[in-house]
């Protein structure tokens, strides 16, 4: 597979992408782990930490969620378990169980 250009990506994607390094940086930092204590507890290769950390594109989404998870970052935990509250969250999973069920048949 091909990588893409970085400089391909609009500006908002490679500010965020930094942005969330910088994150897990200062977290695991502040937990006085090395990247190499932090590639331990996440199941991930040292190589992946450095990258996530200088803000590489490349990375893998769940690679940076088992960082986050690793580092048992409290507000990402509250950010998902909050996006159940949100309306238009409930709306789209209403709207997927019951497109579910009418695709199948089902009676909703």
């Amino acid at each position: 597979m091909a990588r893409k250009d970085p400089l391909s990506e609009p500006l908002e994607v490679t500010q965020f992408v930094t942005e969330v390094g910088q994150r897990i940086r200062l977290m695991r930092r502040a937990r006085h782990l090395t990247q190499a204590d932090l590639a331990m507890r996440a199941d991930v290769n040292r190589l992946t930490v450095i990258a996530v950390e200088a803000g590489a594109l490349s990375t893998r989404f769940s690679d940076i969620a088992r960082l986050l998870w690793a580092l048992d970052d409290q507000s990402l935990q509250a950010a998902l378990a909050n996006a159940a509250q949100d309306a238009a969250y409930q709306e789209a999973a209403r709207d997927q169980v019951l497109g579910g069920k009418a695709r199948r048949g089902e009676s909703a």
